[in-house]
């Protein structure tokens, strides 16, 4: 549980919103907006086919991820026009895993999806990060304003991608299938080196329970072939409880899960 400041949790809200699979996408199983909390940020996490968007903010809080769909989180998003300071719960309640959002005497819950695939988006941005060390990673960063993207939104009407290309201290190259090119005059950096400081944002969150290793928001077969959520890291000498993936307003501890065989196994990321 923590506080946080109404306008910080709707501004990584709505830095992430417009990324989102289309309705008539094959892949509306990754249709939702992830809210991701560590020890000192909360993410917020969109995905479209193209595109991946994190933004976060700092706060002091518990280990829990949490999938919502769109929906709810524009519910959520208007919710927080009239707010102020909002405590945010992770809670498991009869089986079904929430989130409590409270102000005063008003109250905002909203369901997790947890029937949706797991976006690995840690590991994907630690592998976009660490590609910036490839020796064929050179050259100078492109650096664009919101306006700047905006004027160049058109250059592509027919469906062309469009290229940003750094030409150093002339400035960036646009072109868009063979009848477009662009020049956009360059940038000044003033600010930190693209990834510095999210180090801790991305750490696989791992925790040990009974010999064996657990991920947050990973999910594990039982005996049975029954999927099981990992939501959140249990607190010292609490027992870890598990979201079944599989049968809705199912929520156990993982002594239940594991009393009829002694093992779970890890499945693949994106299997539902």
């Amino acid at each position: 549980m923590f506080t946080i400041k109404a306008r910080d949790l709707a501004a990584i809200l709505d830095r992430v919103a417009p990324h989102r699979f289309q309705a008539d996408d094959d892949a509306n199983d990754l249709d939702t907006l992830i809210l991701d909390s560590t020890p000192a940020h909360l993410h917020a996490v969109g995905c479209s086919d193209r595109t991946l968007a994190v933004a976060r903010t700092s706060v002091t809080g518990d280990v829990w991820t949490a999938p919502v769909g769109y929906d709810d989180a524009t519910a959520l998003r208007a919710w927080l026009e009239s707010s102020d300071h909002v405590t945010v719960e992770h809670v498991t309640t009869s089986g079904h895993q929430q989130l409590r959002f409270t102000e005063g005497p008003a109250q905002l819950t909203v369901p997790a999806a947890c029937h949706v695939g797991r976006l690995p988006w840690r590991a994907l941005l630690r592998l976009v990060l660490d590609a910036r060390k490839h020796p064929l990673a050179v050259g100078r960063p492109v650096q664009l304003s919101a306006d700047d993207l905006a004027l160049w939104g058109h250059a592509g009407a027919d469906g062309e991608a469009i290229e940003f290309r750094s030409l150093g201290p002339v400035g960036t190259l646009v072109t868009a299938g063979p009848d477009f090119l662009g020049l956009q005059t360059p940038h000044t950096w003033d600010g930190p080196t693209p990834g510095r400081g999210w180090t801790s944002s991305l750490r696989t969150r791992l925790f040990l329970f009974a010999g064996a290793f657990l991920e947050v928001g990973a999910r594990y077969a039982d005996h049975t072939g029954t999927a099981w959520v990992v939501p959140a890291r249990p607190g010292p000498g609490e027992e870890p409880v598990l979201i079944s993936a599989d049968y809705g307003s199912v929520a156990l501890p993982i002594s239940r899960v594991l009393a009829g065989g002694k093992f779970l196994i890890r499945l693949p990321e994106y299997q539902k």
